[in-house]
Protein backbone atom coordinates (compact mmCIF):
# COMPACT_ATOMS: atom_id res chain seq x y z
CA UNK A 1 0.00 0.00 0.00
CA UNK A 2 1.83 3.00 -1.04
CA UNK A 3 1.56 5.72 1.93
CA UNK A 4 2.95 8.34 3.41
CA UNK A 5 5.17 9.77 6.75
CA UNK A 6 7.47 12.41 8.02
CA UNK A 7 11.19 13.18 8.64
CA UNK A 8 13.57 15.68 9.91
CA UNK A 9 16.50 17.83 10.07
CA UNK A 10 17.42 18.21 13.54
CA UNK A 11 19.64 16.75 16.29
CA UNK A 12 17.34 18.17 19.17
CA UNK A 13 14.72 16.26 17.75
CA UNK A 14 15.75 13.28 18.55
CA UNK A 15 16.28 13.92 21.62
CA UNK A 16 12.63 15.00 22.21
CA UNK A 17 11.24 12.21 20.40
CA UNK A 18 13.16 9.79 22.23
CA UNK A 19 11.17 11.55 25.45
CA UNK A 20 8.05 10.93 23.94
CA UNK A 21 7.87 7.46 22.63
CA UNK A 22 9.92 5.98 26.19
CA UNK A 23 6.32 7.68 28.12
CA UNK A 24 4.12 6.03 25.05
CA UNK A 25 5.91 2.96 26.04
CA UNK A 26 5.88 3.48 29.50
CA UNK A 27 2.16 3.81 29.38
CA UNK A 28 1.41 0.57 27.37
CA UNK A 29 0.49 2.79 24.49
CA UNK A 30 3.16 2.11 21.81
CA UNK A 31 0.45 0.31 19.68
CA UNK A 32 -0.36 -2.48 22.59
CA UNK A 33 -3.46 -0.15 23.67
CA UNK A 34 -5.99 2.27 22.40
CA UNK A 35 -5.60 5.68 24.31
CA UNK A 36 -8.53 7.31 25.45
CA UNK A 37 -8.77 10.16 28.41
CA UNK A 38 -12.44 9.41 29.62
CA UNK A 39 -15.54 7.28 29.03
CA UNK A 40 -16.84 8.05 25.33
CA UNK A 41 -20.44 9.38 24.80
CA UNK A 42 -22.19 8.25 21.50
CA UNK A 43 -22.29 11.11 18.68
CA UNK A 44 -20.48 13.77 17.91
CA UNK A 45 -18.20 14.93 14.81
CA UNK A 46 -14.90 12.98 14.61
CA UNK A 47 -12.39 15.22 12.55
CA UNK A 48 -8.55 14.20 10.81
CA UNK A 49 -6.28 16.15 9.24
CA UNK A 50 -4.79 14.86 6.23
CA UNK A 51 -1.56 16.61 4.46
CA UNK A 52 -3.58 15.75 0.80
CA UNK A 53 -6.57 14.38 -0.32
CA UNK A 54 -7.04 10.74 -1.89
CA UNK A 55 -6.59 10.57 -5.74
CA UNK A 56 -9.98 8.13 -5.53
CA UNK A 57 -12.02 6.39 -3.75
CA UNK A 58 -12.83 3.62 -6.30
CA UNK A 59 -11.57 0.21 -4.56
CA UNK A 60 -10.67 -1.21 -8.10
CA UNK A 61 -7.92 1.33 -8.27
CA UNK A 62 -6.96 2.66 -5.12
CA UNK A 63 -3.98 2.10 -3.42
CA UNK A 64 -2.59 4.99 -0.90
CA UNK A 65 -2.92 5.06 2.29
CA UNK A 66 -5.71 7.86 2.93
CA UNK A 67 -8.12 5.99 0.33
CA UNK A 68 -8.17 2.67 2.16
CA UNK A 69 -8.57 4.67 5.65
CA UNK A 70 -11.65 6.06 4.28
CA UNK A 71 -12.34 3.47 1.54
CA UNK A 72 -12.97 0.98 5.25
CA UNK A 73 -15.51 3.02 6.41
CA UNK A 74 -17.66 2.99 3.29
CA UNK A 75 -16.79 -0.52 1.83
CA UNK A 76 -16.58 -3.90 2.98
CA UNK A 77 -14.97 -7.37 2.15
CA UNK A 78 -15.35 -10.89 2.35
CA UNK A 79 -12.92 -11.05 5.32
CA UNK A 80 -10.92 -8.54 7.29
CA UNK A 81 -7.99 -8.23 10.28
CA UNK A 82 -8.92 -8.23 13.94
CA UNK A 83 -9.27 -4.91 15.47
CA UNK A 84 -6.42 -5.16 17.70
CA UNK A 85 -2.85 -3.62 17.60
CA UNK A 86 0.38 -5.69 17.33
CA UNK A 87 0.47 -9.30 16.45
CA UNK A 88 -3.33 -10.08 17.26
CA UNK A 89 -4.14 -7.54 14.84
CA UNK A 90 -3.39 -9.74 12.01
CA UNK A 91 -5.75 -12.70 12.31
CA UNK A 92 -8.02 -13.10 9.90
CA UNK A 93 -11.95 -12.47 11.06
CA UNK A 94 -15.13 -12.19 8.87
CA UNK A 95 -16.43 -8.92 7.60
CA UNK A 96 -19.42 -9.89 4.99
CA UNK A 97 -18.99 -13.55 5.24
CA UNK A 98 -20.23 -15.95 8.39
CA UNK A 99 -16.86 -16.92 9.29
CA UNK A 100 -13.42 -17.30 7.90
CA UNK A 101 -13.01 -20.11 5.55
CA UNK A 102 -10.41 -23.57 6.63
CA UNK A 103 -10.59 -27.01 6.16
CA UNK A 104 -11.85 -27.62 9.36
CA UNK A 105 -15.81 -26.00 8.48
CA UNK A 106 -15.12 -27.08 4.83
CA UNK A 107 -14.39 -23.63 3.73
CA UNK A 108 -11.13 -24.79 1.97
CA UNK A 109 -11.22 -28.09 0.53
CA UNK A 110 -8.37 -31.08 0.68
CA UNK A 111 -6.56 -29.89 -2.09
CA UNK A 112 -6.61 -26.25 -1.06
CA UNK A 113 -8.04 -25.14 -4.51
CA UNK A 114 -11.41 -24.35 -3.51
CA UNK A 115 -12.69 -21.93 -1.96
CA UNK A 116 -16.57 -21.27 -0.01
CA UNK A 117 -17.65 -17.95 1.22
CA UNK A 118 -20.88 -17.70 2.74
CA UNK A 119 -22.88 -13.87 3.45
CA UNK A 120 -24.25 -12.76 6.36
CA UNK A 121 -28.07 -12.31 5.82
CA UNK A 122 -29.89 -8.94 5.55
CA UNK A 123 -27.13 -6.32 5.04
CA UNK A 124 -27.63 -3.85 2.71
CA UNK A 125 -26.78 -1.29 0.85
CA UNK A 126 -26.70 2.42 2.19
CA UNK A 127 -29.08 4.92 0.64
CA UNK A 128 -30.08 5.57 -1.79
CA UNK A 129 -29.92 2.14 -3.08
CA UNK A 130 -30.76 0.46 0.24
CA UNK A 131 -31.48 -3.13 -1.26
CA UNK A 132 -30.03 -6.81 0.31
CA UNK A 133 -26.23 -7.54 -0.89
CA UNK A 134 -26.19 -10.51 -3.03
CA UNK A 135 -23.25 -13.20 -4.10
CA UNK A 136 -23.75 -12.09 -7.56
CA UNK A 137 -23.00 -8.30 -6.36
CA UNK A 138 -19.87 -9.56 -5.08
CA UNK A 139 -18.86 -11.29 -8.60
CA UNK A 140 -19.94 -8.46 -10.40
CA UNK A 141 -17.94 -6.05 -8.33
CA UNK A 142 -14.67 -8.68 -8.52
CA UNK A 143 -14.66 -8.46 -12.63
CA UNK A 144 -15.10 -5.07 -12.85
CA UNK A 145 -12.01 -4.62 -10.66
CA UNK A 146 -10.16 -7.52 -12.82
CA UNK A 147 -11.12 -5.87 -16.12
CA UNK A 148 -9.98 -2.64 -15.27
CA UNK A 149 -6.52 -2.51 -16.89
CA UNK A 150 -5.99 0.50 -14.52
CA UNK A 151 -6.39 -1.69 -11.18
CA UNK A 152 -2.78 -2.57 -9.87
CA UNK A 153 -3.54 -5.50 -7.89
CA UNK A 154 -4.88 -7.93 -10.79
CA UNK A 155 -2.16 -9.86 -10.28
CA UNK A 156 -2.58 -11.04 -6.84
CA UNK A 157 -5.88 -13.11 -8.13
CA UNK A 158 -4.87 -14.24 -11.67
CA UNK A 159 -4.64 -17.73 -10.17
CA UNK A 160 -8.56 -18.05 -9.93
CA UNK A 161 -9.35 -20.14 -12.76
CA UNK A 162 -10.52 -18.44 -15.62
CA UNK A 163 -8.94 -14.85 -14.38
CA UNK A 164 -6.56 -14.78 -17.23
CA UNK A 165 -9.02 -15.62 -19.89
CA UNK A 166 -11.20 -12.72 -18.52
CA UNK A 167 -8.09 -10.18 -18.37
CA UNK A 168 -6.91 -10.96 -21.60
CA UNK A 169 -10.90 -10.69 -23.26
CA UNK A 170 -11.20 -14.08 -24.06
CA UNK A 171 -14.01 -14.22 -21.83
CA UNK A 172 -17.04 -12.97 -20.62
CA UNK A 173 -16.58 -13.59 -17.06
CA UNK A 174 -14.05 -15.64 -14.23
CA UNK A 175 -15.18 -19.08 -14.27
CA UNK A 176 -13.53 -19.99 -11.48
CA UNK A 177 -15.54 -17.20 -9.52
CA UNK A 178 -18.91 -18.29 -9.46
CA UNK A 179 -22.65 -17.32 -7.43
CA UNK A 180 -23.92 -20.75 -5.85
CA UNK A 181 -27.16 -19.11 -4.29
CA UNK A 182 -27.91 -15.54 -3.04
CA UNK A 183 -25.56 -16.18 0.23
CA UNK A 184 -22.15 -18.21 -1.03
CA UNK A 185 -19.55 -17.76 -3.66
CA UNK A 186 -17.42 -20.52 -4.20
CA UNK A 187 -13.79 -19.48 -5.62
CA UNK A 188 -11.88 -22.14 -7.77
CA UNK A 189 -7.81 -21.90 -8.14
CA UNK A 190 -6.13 -23.44 -10.41
CA UNK A 191 -3.26 -23.94 -7.69
CA UNK A 192 -3.57 -23.77 -4.05
CA UNK A 193 -2.48 -20.19 -2.83
CA UNK A 194 -0.71 -19.91 0.74
CA UNK A 195 -1.69 -16.17 0.93
CA UNK A 196 -5.25 -16.03 -0.89
CA UNK A 197 -7.30 -15.45 2.18
CA UNK A 198 -5.25 -12.22 3.00
CA UNK A 199 -5.62 -11.08 -0.43
CA UNK A 200 -9.19 -11.32 -0.08
CA UNK A 201 -9.09 -8.89 2.60
CA UNK A 202 -8.08 -5.70 0.42
CA UNK A 203 -10.22 -3.38 -0.29
CA UNK A 204 -9.96 -4.16 -4.49
CA UNK A 205 -12.45 -7.05 -3.61
CA UNK A 206 -15.20 -4.47 -1.71
CA UNK A 207 -18.63 -5.24 -2.47
CA UNK A 208 -20.23 -2.43 -4.73
CA UNK A 209 -23.87 -1.86 -5.85
CA UNK A 210 -23.83 -2.00 -9.66
CA UNK A 211 -26.83 0.43 -10.36
CA UNK A 212 -25.49 3.16 -8.12
CA UNK A 213 -21.86 2.39 -10.50
CA UNK A 214 -23.85 2.84 -13.12
CA UNK A 215 -25.35 5.77 -12.44
CA UNK A 216 -22.31 7.66 -11.19
CA UNK A 217 -20.06 6.39 -13.71
CA UNK A 218 -16.69 8.01 -13.77
CA UNK A 219 -17.27 9.93 -10.55
CA UNK A 220 -17.68 6.55 -8.82
CA UNK A 221 -14.27 7.61 -7.40
CA UNK A 222 -15.68 10.62 -6.19
CA UNK A 223 -18.95 9.30 -4.66
CA UNK A 224 -18.02 5.76 -3.59
CA UNK A 225 -21.19 3.95 -2.04
CA UNK A 226 -21.11 0.37 0.00
CA UNK A 227 -22.29 -1.41 3.02
CA UNK A 228 -20.06 0.55 5.31
CA UNK A 229 -21.03 1.99 8.55
CA UNK A 230 -20.54 5.44 6.75
CA UNK A 231 -21.72 7.45 3.31
CA UNK A 232 -19.27 10.14 2.19
CA UNK A 233 -21.97 12.84 2.17
CA UNK A 234 -19.83 15.85 0.80
CA UNK A 235 -16.51 15.79 -0.59
CA UNK A 236 -14.96 19.46 -1.41
CA UNK A 237 -11.79 19.24 -3.57
CA UNK A 238 -8.75 20.34 -1.83
CA UNK A 239 -10.83 20.90 0.91
CA UNK A 240 -12.60 18.39 3.15
CA UNK A 241 -14.35 15.21 2.67
CA UNK A 242 -17.75 14.25 5.07
CA UNK A 243 -18.94 10.95 6.07
CA UNK A 244 -22.32 10.26 7.84
CA UNK A 245 -23.46 7.12 9.74
CA UNK A 246 -24.90 4.75 7.38
CA UNK A 247 -28.23 4.51 8.54
CA UNK A 248 -28.34 0.56 6.99
CA UNK A 249 -25.71 -0.68 8.78
CA UNK A 250 -26.01 -3.86 10.37
CA UNK A 251 -22.95 -4.48 11.37
CA UNK A 252 -21.59 -6.29 14.64
CA UNK A 253 -20.22 -3.28 16.44
CA UNK A 254 -22.16 0.00 16.72
CA UNK A 255 -20.09 3.06 15.59
CA UNK A 256 -19.50 5.98 18.73
CA UNK A 257 -19.32 9.21 15.96
CA UNK A 258 -21.97 10.20 13.67
CA UNK A 259 -20.11 12.04 12.01
CA UNK A 260 -16.25 11.69 10.33
CA UNK A 261 -14.85 15.12 8.56
CA UNK A 262 -11.59 14.91 7.06
CA UNK A 263 -9.45 18.24 6.66
CA UNK A 264 -6.72 18.10 3.48
CA UNK A 265 -6.16 21.91 4.27
CA UNK A 266 -3.15 21.44 6.50
CA UNK A 267 0.29 21.23 6.74
CA UNK A 268 2.47 19.17 9.34
CA UNK A 269 2.92 22.37 11.17
CA UNK A 270 -0.98 23.50 11.05
CA UNK A 271 -2.35 19.95 12.05
CA UNK A 272 -0.61 20.54 15.22
CA UNK A 273 -1.77 23.86 16.16
CA UNK A 274 -5.61 23.09 15.14
CA UNK A 275 -5.44 19.63 16.94
CA UNK A 276 -4.62 21.87 20.10
CA UNK A 277 -7.14 24.49 19.05
CA UNK A 278 -9.73 21.36 19.36
CA UNK A 279 -10.54 22.06 15.44
CA UNK A 280 -8.78 18.44 14.59
CA UNK A 281 -9.13 15.27 16.84
CA UNK A 282 -6.82 13.30 14.64
CA UNK A 283 -3.34 13.77 13.33
CA UNK A 284 -4.14 11.28 10.21
CA UNK A 285 0.03 11.79 8.53
CA UNK A 286 1.23 11.40 12.06
CA UNK A 287 3.56 13.74 14.34
CA UNK A 288 5.55 15.96 12.06
CA UNK A 289 8.97 16.39 12.81
CA UNK A 290 8.82 20.11 13.39
CA UNK A 291 6.41 19.18 16.40
CA UNK A 292 8.74 16.74 18.32
CA UNK A 293 10.08 18.72 20.72
CA UNK A 294 6.92 20.62 21.12
CA UNK A 295 4.89 17.35 21.87
CA UNK A 296 7.66 16.37 24.28
CA UNK A 297 7.06 19.23 26.18
CA UNK A 298 3.56 19.48 26.48
CA UNK A 299 2.29 16.63 29.04
CA UNK A 300 -1.03 16.47 27.49
CA UNK A 301 0.18 15.94 24.26
CA UNK A 302 2.92 13.43 25.17
CA UNK A 303 0.12 11.21 27.14
CA UNK A 304 -1.67 11.05 23.98
CA UNK A 305 1.26 9.80 21.46
CA UNK A 306 0.24 6.00 19.85
CA UNK A 307 3.66 4.74 18.35
CA UNK A 308 3.94 1.24 16.68
CA UNK A 309 7.02 0.53 13.98
CA UNK A 310 4.99 -0.02 10.64
CA UNK A 311 5.86 -3.09 8.11
CA UNK A 312 6.95 -0.57 5.50
CA UNK A 313 9.80 0.68 3.86
CA UNK A 314 11.71 3.65 2.12
CA UNK A 315 13.69 2.59 -0.87
CA UNK A 316 14.94 4.50 -4.39
CA UNK A 317 13.35 3.01 -7.67
CA UNK A 318 15.79 2.86 -10.63
CA UNK A 319 13.55 2.29 -13.53
CA UNK A 320 15.47 -0.80 -15.74
CA UNK A 321 14.27 0.57 -18.94
CA UNK A 322 15.57 3.72 -18.86
CA UNK A 323 19.10 4.79 -19.45
CA UNK A 324 21.68 4.57 -17.32
CA UNK A 325 19.61 2.22 -15.67
CA UNK A 326 19.33 -0.56 -17.81
CA UNK A 327 23.19 -1.59 -16.65
CA UNK A 328 23.21 -3.28 -13.24
CA UNK A 329 26.32 -2.18 -12.66
CA UNK A 330 24.79 1.76 -12.79
CA UNK A 331 22.24 0.50 -10.23
CA UNK A 332 24.69 -1.19 -7.90
CA UNK A 333 26.65 2.32 -7.88
CA UNK A 334 23.63 3.97 -6.72
CA UNK A 335 23.20 1.66 -3.93
CA UNK A 336 26.55 2.11 -2.96
CA UNK A 337 26.25 5.97 -2.74
CA UNK A 338 23.53 5.97 -0.12
CA UNK A 339 24.70 6.90 3.28
CA UNK A 340 21.74 4.96 5.09
CA UNK A 341 23.20 6.45 8.17
CA UNK A 342 22.81 9.89 7.55
CA UNK A 343 19.46 9.67 6.92
CA UNK A 344 18.55 7.51 9.95
CA UNK A 345 20.08 10.33 11.69
CA UNK A 346 17.53 12.85 9.75
CA UNK A 347 14.31 10.59 10.53
CA UNK A 348 15.66 11.36 14.16
CA UNK A 349 14.12 8.14 15.48
CA UNK A 350 11.39 7.82 13.00
CA UNK A 351 13.15 5.04 10.89
CA UNK A 352 15.80 2.50 11.13
CA UNK A 353 18.23 1.63 8.86
CA UNK A 354 17.20 -0.92 6.43
CA UNK A 355 19.82 -3.31 3.62
CA UNK A 356 16.83 -5.31 2.39
CA UNK A 357 13.62 -5.79 0.75
CA UNK A 358 11.90 -7.49 3.93
CA UNK A 359 11.34 -4.96 7.21
CA UNK A 360 11.38 -6.44 10.27
CA UNK A 361 8.31 -8.21 10.87
CA UNK A 362 8.03 -9.73 7.61
CA UNK A 363 8.55 -13.29 6.94
CA UNK A 364 11.83 -13.38 5.01
CA UNK A 365 13.45 -10.81 6.93
CA UNK A 366 17.27 -11.62 7.85
CA UNK A 367 18.05 -10.34 11.10
CA UNK A 368 21.43 -8.18 10.32
CA UNK A 369 21.60 -8.61 6.73
CA UNK A 370 22.62 -5.64 4.63
CA UNK A 371 23.43 -5.92 0.99
CA UNK A 372 25.29 -2.90 -0.04
CA UNK A 373 27.81 -1.28 2.26
CA UNK A 374 27.94 2.98 1.97
CA UNK A 375 31.08 2.94 -0.39
CA UNK A 376 31.26 6.06 -2.05
CA UNK A 377 34.60 4.49 -3.61
CA UNK A 378 33.16 1.77 -4.84
CA UNK A 379 29.91 3.27 -6.36
CA UNK A 380 32.40 5.38 -8.57
CA UNK A 381 34.65 2.34 -9.58
CA UNK A 382 31.17 0.61 -10.52
CA UNK A 383 29.94 3.64 -12.67
CA UNK A 384 33.71 3.81 -14.64
CA UNK A 385 33.36 0.46 -15.09
CA UNK A 386 29.88 1.02 -16.69
CA UNK A 387 31.20 3.50 -18.68
CA UNK A 388 30.42 6.43 -16.43
CA UNK A 389 33.85 7.88 -15.30
CA UNK A 390 32.53 11.45 -15.11
CA UNK A 391 28.88 10.49 -13.56
CA UNK A 392 26.25 11.61 -15.43
CA UNK A 393 22.98 13.60 -14.86
CA UNK A 394 19.38 12.32 -14.09
CA UNK A 395 16.08 13.43 -13.27
CA UNK A 396 15.13 12.37 -9.49
CA UNK A 397 11.27 12.52 -8.77
CA UNK A 398 10.18 13.06 -5.46
CA UNK A 399 6.40 14.26 -3.73
CA UNK A 400 5.97 17.66 -1.34
CA UNK A 401 4.85 15.26 1.65
CA UNK A 402 7.21 14.88 4.43
CA UNK A 403 9.59 13.50 4.42
CA UNK A 404 10.18 12.99 1.06
CA UNK A 405 11.55 16.42 0.51
CA UNK A 406 13.76 16.02 3.01
CA UNK A 407 14.78 12.49 2.03
CA UNK A 408 15.23 13.63 -1.56
CA UNK A 409 17.93 16.51 -0.41
CA UNK A 410 19.91 13.90 1.24
CA UNK A 411 20.32 11.39 -1.21
CA UNK A 412 20.95 13.84 -4.30
CA UNK A 413 24.12 14.85 -1.99
CA UNK A 414 25.01 11.34 -1.84
CA UNK A 415 25.41 10.70 -5.44
CA UNK A 416 26.61 14.11 -6.56
CA UNK A 417 29.81 12.86 -4.18
CA UNK A 418 29.80 9.79 -6.12
CA UNK A 419 29.82 11.93 -9.48
CA UNK A 420 25.83 11.33 -9.73
CA UNK A 421 23.56 14.77 -10.18
CA UNK A 422 20.32 14.92 -10.05
CA UNK A 423 17.75 17.01 -11.05
CA UNK A 424 14.42 17.15 -8.80
CA UNK A 425 11.04 17.43 -9.98
CA UNK A 426 8.54 17.00 -6.99
CA UNK A 427 5.07 16.34 -7.58
CA UNK A 428 2.15 16.47 -6.03
CA UNK A 429 1.12 13.74 -3.62
CA UNK A 430 -1.79 12.54 -5.72
CA UNK A 431 -0.26 12.76 -8.67
CA UNK A 432 3.12 11.07 -8.07
CA UNK A 433 2.38 7.29 -8.39
CA UNK A 434 0.65 8.26 -11.48
CA UNK A 435 3.65 9.62 -13.02
CA UNK A 436 6.55 7.12 -11.92
CA UNK A 437 4.41 4.11 -12.67
CA UNK A 438 3.88 5.06 -16.11
CA UNK A 439 6.36 3.82 -19.14
CA UNK A 440 5.90 7.06 -21.11
CA UNK A 441 6.69 9.41 -17.99
CA UNK A 442 10.11 8.17 -18.22
CA UNK A 443 10.48 8.56 -14.93
CA UNK A 444 14.21 6.70 -14.65
CA UNK A 445 15.05 7.09 -10.30
CA UNK A 446 12.79 8.53 -7.45
CA UNK A 447 11.32 8.06 -4.26
CA UNK A 448 8.94 5.14 -2.95
CA UNK A 449 7.26 4.09 -0.06
CA UNK A 450 5.13 0.77 0.59
CA UNK A 451 3.62 -0.02 3.29
CA UNK A 452 2.09 -3.77 3.48
CA UNK A 453 -1.19 -5.02 2.11
CA UNK A 454 -1.49 -8.14 3.92
CA UNK A 455 1.44 -9.80 6.58
CA UNK A 456 2.75 -12.18 3.33
CA UNK A 457 5.98 -11.42 1.68
CA UNK A 458 3.72 -12.39 -1.50
CA UNK A 459 2.90 -8.55 -0.89
CA UNK A 460 5.73 -7.08 -0.74
CA UNK A 461 7.37 -9.31 -3.95
CA UNK A 462 4.59 -9.26 -6.43
CA UNK A 463 3.05 -5.96 -6.75
CA UNK A 464 6.83 -4.14 -6.21
CA UNK A 465 8.78 -6.51 -8.61
CA UNK A 466 6.99 -8.63 -10.79
CA UNK A 467 4.66 -8.06 -14.00
CA UNK A 468 5.51 -4.13 -14.15
CA UNK A 469 2.51 -2.68 -16.23
CA UNK A 470 1.56 0.76 -16.72
CA UNK A 471 -0.45 2.52 -13.94
CA UNK A 472 0.86 -0.30 -11.80
CA UNK A 473 3.33 0.30 -8.61
CA UNK A 474 6.22 -1.07 -10.11
CA UNK A 475 7.86 1.93 -10.86
CA UNK A 476 11.47 0.00 -11.66
CA UNK A 477 9.97 -2.02 -14.20
CA UNK A 478 11.89 -5.02 -12.90
CA UNK A 479 11.42 -8.42 -14.08
CA UNK A 480 13.08 -11.55 -13.53
CA UNK A 481 12.04 -15.13 -14.79
CA UNK A 482 13.68 -16.56 -12.25
CA UNK A 483 11.94 -14.60 -9.14
CA UNK A 484 8.90 -15.18 -11.30
CA UNK A 485 9.29 -18.99 -10.82
CA UNK A 486 9.34 -18.49 -7.28
CA UNK A 487 6.56 -16.79 -6.95
CA UNK A 488 4.47 -19.28 -8.40
CA UNK A 489 6.59 -22.20 -6.33
CA UNK A 490 5.93 -20.21 -3.00
CA UNK A 491 2.27 -19.68 -3.87
CA UNK A 492 1.40 -23.71 -3.68
CA UNK A 493 3.88 -24.40 -0.98
CA UNK A 494 1.89 -24.82 1.79
CA UNK A 495 5.25 -25.50 4.56
CA UNK A 496 5.43 -22.57 6.26
CA UNK A 497 9.83 -22.66 6.55
CA UNK A 498 9.96 -23.94 2.70
CA UNK A 499 7.58 -21.12 1.76
CA UNK A 500 10.08 -18.59 3.55
CA UNK A 501 12.52 -20.13 1.96
CA UNK A 502 11.84 -19.25 -1.39
CA UNK A 503 11.47 -15.53 -0.44
CA UNK A 504 14.97 -15.29 0.44
CA UNK A 505 16.15 -16.62 -2.35
CA UNK A 506 13.82 -14.22 -4.37
CA UNK A 507 15.45 -11.56 -2.09
CA UNK A 508 18.87 -12.57 -3.49
CA UNK A 509 18.60 -12.46 -6.81
CA UNK A 510 16.57 -8.88 -6.75
CA UNK A 511 19.30 -7.31 -4.75
CA UNK A 512 22.30 -8.30 -7.03
CA UNK A 513 20.17 -7.29 -10.13
CA UNK A 514 19.40 -3.63 -7.46
CA UNK A 515 16.73 -1.90 -8.92
CA UNK A 516 15.96 -0.27 -5.39
CA UNK A 517 17.64 0.44 -2.76
CA UNK A 518 16.23 -0.02 0.60
CA UNK A 519 16.57 3.22 2.87
CA UNK A 520 15.04 2.53 6.20
CA UNK A 521 11.74 1.34 7.86
CA UNK A 522 9.92 3.94 9.38
CA UNK A 523 8.09 4.10 12.86
CA UNK A 524 4.97 5.44 12.89
CA UNK A 525 4.28 7.57 15.84
CA UNK A 526 0.43 9.43 16.20
CA UNK A 527 -1.62 11.88 17.88
CA UNK A 528 -5.26 12.69 18.90
CA UNK A 529 -7.07 14.99 20.53
CA UNK A 530 -7.66 15.07 24.62
CA UNK A 531 -11.38 14.22 23.95
CA UNK A 532 -10.95 11.54 21.45
CA UNK A 533 -9.92 7.91 22.18
CA UNK A 534 -9.91 4.48 20.82
CA UNK A 535 -6.70 5.21 19.02
CA UNK A 536 -4.30 2.76 18.42
CA UNK A 537 -2.03 1.94 15.43
CA UNK A 538 -3.31 -1.04 13.87
CA UNK A 539 -0.46 -3.11 11.74
CA UNK A 540 -2.15 -3.15 8.47
CA UNK A 541 -4.78 -0.67 8.33
CA UNK A 542 -2.70 1.88 10.52
CA UNK A 543 -6.10 3.96 11.26
CA UNK A 544 -9.09 2.32 12.52
CA UNK A 545 -11.05 5.71 12.34
CA UNK A 546 -14.66 3.76 12.67
CA UNK A 547 -13.35 2.58 15.95
CA UNK A 548 -12.55 6.01 17.43
CA UNK A 549 -14.80 7.99 19.78
CA UNK A 550 -15.07 11.16 21.17
CA UNK A 551 -15.57 12.07 25.00
CA UNK A 552 -17.69 14.98 25.42
CA UNK A 553 -16.00 17.07 27.04
CA UNK A 554 -12.44 18.03 28.75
Amino acid sequence: MRGRRRGTRTATALAALSAFVALAVACGDAGDSASGTSAPVRGGTLTVAFQGEPATLDPAIAWEIESWCIERLTYQTFLTYASRPGKAGTRLVPDLATEVPSRENGGISADGKVYTFRLRKGVRFAPPVGREVKAADFKWSFERMMGNPKAPARRFYMGIAGARAFVDGQSDEISGYEVIDDATVRITLERPDAAFLMAMTMPFTSVMPKEWVEKVGESIGRRPLGTGPYVVSEWRPDQSLTAVRNEYWTGDDDQWVDEMRFDFTGTPGTALSKLEAGDVDVLGDGIAAADHRRVADDPTLRDAVVSAPQIAWYYVFMNVLEEPFTDARVRRAVSHAVDKEKIRKLLAGQGEILGQLYPKGMPGHQAGASFYEYDPGQARRLLAEAGYPDGFTVRFFTHGVDPFPALAESIRADLEAAGVRTDLEQLPRDRYWDVIGRRDSHAAMGLGDWYQDFPDPSGWIRPLFTDPVDGGVNASFYRNAEVDALVAQAASELDEARRVGLFEQMQELIMADAPVVPLCQPVWNGLHGKTTGGVYVHPVWVHTFQEYWKTGGE
